[in-house]
């Protein structure tokens, strides 16, 4: 009969045996997911998840309270504010010509000298541009010879407006002026043209503003024009971006200090694209959320700004 007992025996020393192994095994999986987690956990964890961020932070600013004064402005080309051909006298021979070409020439300054010894003198600040004058000892003709000036006692600078714009604007109304690097003056409004120039965005139409001149404005110099319309004093502002809806259906969102959002209706006044004045349930220092997107409508295209000042 065989052995019974030794084959127990052998069976039961291959399960210990097996049992062993898989021990090690288990033991030597444990470690190495250990040591993984320790050394690869940072990168590892910094892949499992690419697309969660923290959320940005909604973008407020302050609902504050001061003055806006509405402006329409633009800017322009200094020129003279008259063209003019200046005759010499007629029966008279010329000498000379005694005015400098594109300089100067105050009043009363010698423009020509006549070979009697008479002179013709500049009837107003003016620029000589060209001259047209026979040789020395010819008799001048007023048909043939003249200086072509520019008029400097006073210019004018030119500046397209809107059509939307023409309803607050006046001929002589008050117009701040700047001319290059100087300090601001002012000028009034000497015309405004009523032939427009037709653009499908809307039509513009041109404004000449006079400018007195004490000698230090050029030909050709940069200006920059601003016409006071509309002023608001002791209100409620907010950044244009902050506003949404149009017609009678304009919104602002108030951030609550506990983080949560109200939306509220409000009306809008005089805006420049930057700030806009408002009216409704917010008051001064309530944080409005913004929408860098948004845009107050109808503002001026091209060369006619509408521009705001806030004082506090």
């Amino acid at each position: 009969m065989p052995d019974n007992s030794k084959q127990h025996r052998k069976a039961s020393g291959g399960l210990i045996a097996l049992a062993a192994v898989l021990a090690l095994g288990l033991g030597a999986a444990a470690w190495w997911l250990a040591a993984g987690e320790e050394a690869f956990g940072g990168a590892l964890g910094s892949l499992a998840s690419p697309g969660q961020t923290d959320p940005a932070p909604v973008p407020t600013a302050l609902v504050t309270r001061g003055n806006i004064e509405k402006t329409i402005s633009g800017t322009g080309e200094v020129k003279g504010s008259a063209s003019e051909r200046l005759k010499p006298a007629s029966w008279r021979y010329f000498k000379s010509f005694d005015a400098p070409l594109n300089k100067l020439v105050r009043a009363g300054e010698p423009l020509m000298t006549y070979t009697s010894g008479e002179v013709m003198s500049a009837p107003y600040d003016l620029v000589v541009k060209s001259r047209t004058v026979p040789k020395a000892g010819e008799a001048l003709s007023p048909d043939d010879h003249f200086a072509e000036v520019e008029r400097m006692d006073t210019v004018h600078v030119e500046m397209p407006v809107a059509e939307s714009d023409l309803a607050s604007l006046a001929e002589g109304q008050e117009v701040d002026v700047v001319v290059g690097s100087q300090g601001t003056r002012t000028g009034a409004i000497s015309n405004i043209n009523q032939v427009g120039a037709y653009q499908a965005s809307g039509s513009k139409f041109t404004v000449t503003v006079e400018v007195p001149n004490d000698g230090s404005i050029w030909l050709g110099m940069s200006a920059t024009l601003s016409v006071k319309v509309a002023q608001a004093t002791d209100v409620l502002t907010v950044p244009v971006s902050a506003v949404q809806g149009d017609g009678d259906a304009k919104t602002v969102t108030v951030r609550e200090p506990d983080g949560s959002l109200r939306t509220v209706g409000v009306s809008t006044g005089l805006s420049d694209g930057s700030k806009v004045e408002v009216a409704g349930e917010i008051s001064e220092g309530d944080a409005v959320v913004l929408h860098e997107s948004a845009a107050m409508p109808g503002g001026s295209a091209g060369d006619t700004i509408v521009t705001m000042t806030e004082t506090a």
